[in-house]
């Protein structure tokens, strides 16, 4: 089916079966359990309260007996018995890149809640402010249908339009079968995408943990040349280590303690999130550090680029323009993450062909949740 078809279809679906005001009558009526009960589904429970809603507590599977986390109860799934779920709403927080929820989907829908409201939905139904990444009003996609359609027309297989296909009507359903499939195994270098070399050099924006390194290995690619960039200082540390330890997998690795932007200079970065540090506005968030982050054409000239792998939470499009010299001069593979801001899908894709035309672009899901979703884009 075509996308723009296939978007409509569900948009309509949507708005006749899972309208915000619906959903948010039954949130009034029965109240919510949310699932999940780390950082995100703190937030989410926190939101629901906000705006009114009464909120029974969480359903995480590492519940102790007695616990409670902020004020609320903890249960195990198997304390949730029948009557307990037709008297409440099961709000999903299950939100990383990890963790497959079908199980869970397929277990809140056999229990007898009176509805369950999925990711994808709680920027309309509870609050935009749950929109993290890619998350945002499920009108988005079909308000951006045109550009979404330039988009599908430079995919050059099945398996990518699948995934934009899948991705979009994901994104405006929230149900679990429409997402992509996804492969965890070869990220960067998917075995369906041969990057037909056996050594390359790379520049790799957003290195820790290392993780090109290990799926290269996988596709016996050896990085002959490894030029890394890690803004987060104890990112960067167990980065150096990490090099250490596999210097025998490695020909010349390169480390910069720093970002990649469209300018050389700083910004205020939120450090200590392991590889989901990023940068932030200083007003709102108190663990912050000021980084240094550098325009790629400053400081590399390179006689040979194979690959350029950017994953820098948000940043990509800057980086690119920071790169732009290198890029037209080597016109490498670039592996791109466009999840980071829910216009990723269609910007960077548009924006790379507006930079160096006639590429040839392929887009693979390497994460649950619509996360790790990775554009390719080769020109030879």
């Amino acid at each position: 089916m075509a996308s723009d078809a296939l978007m409509k279809t569900r948009f309509d679906w949507a708005m006749e079966h899972r309208s915000a005001e619906r959903l948010q009558a039954v949130l009034r009526d029965k109240g919510a359990l949310v699932y999940g009960a780390g950082g995100y589904g703190r937030q989410v429970a926190a939101s629901l309260a906000a705006q009114g809603y009464p909120v029974q507590g969480f359903i995480d599977g590492a519940a102790r007996p007695g616990q409670e986390i902020d004020g609320l109860p903890v249960f195990e799934r198997a304390a949730v018995d029948p009557q307990r779920a037709g008297d409440a709403v099961l709000v999903m927080a299950i939100n990383n890149f990890r963790t497959p929820i079908d199980e869970v989907a397929a277990w809140a829908r056999s229990s007898g809640f009176a509805e369950t409201v999925f990711v994808p939905e709680l920027p309309d139904v509870v609050d935009p402010a749950l929109g993290n990444y890619w998350q945002a009003s499920r009108t988005l996609p079909v308000d951006q249908a045109e550009a979404i359609a330039r988009v599908r027309a430079l995919l050059v297989d099945d398996a990518s339009r699948a995934v934009l296909d899948g991705l979009v009507a994901y994104r405006i359903s929230g149900q679990p079968e429409d997402h992509p499939v996804v492969d965890r195994d070869r990220q960067y270098f998917p075995a369906d995408l041969p990057i037909g070399k056996d050594a390359i050099a790379v520049i790799d924006g957003g290195a820790f943990p290392g993780d090109l390194l290990e799926t290269a290995t996988k596709a016996a690619v050896r990085l002959e040349k490894w030029y890394a960039f890690e803004p987060d200082r104890a990112n960067f540390r167990h980065l150096g280590a990490f090099v250490k330890s596999r210097a025998g997998d490695l020909g010349e690795a390169v480390l910069f303690p720093c970002g990649v932007g469209a300018e050389t200079g700083v910004i205020t970065f939120a450090a200590g999130n392991a590889d989901a540090s990023r940068a932030v506005d200083p007003a709102a968030h108190t663990d912050v550090e000021i980084v240094p982050v550098v325009r790629v054409d400053d400081v590399l000239t390179l006689e040979r680029l194979d690959m350029v792998k950017l994953d820098i939470e948000g940043f990509e499009a800057g980086a690119l323009d920071g790169m732009a010299g290198l890029l037209c001069q080597h016109r490498p593979r670039i592996a791109i993450a466009v999840y980071h801001k829910p216009s990723d899908l269609w910007e960077l894709p548009l924006k790379i062909d507006g930079m160096i035309p006639g590429g040839r672009y392929a887009l693979r899901q390497h994460g649950y949740n619509g996360y790790d979703t990775v554009l390719y884009v080769d020109w030879n």
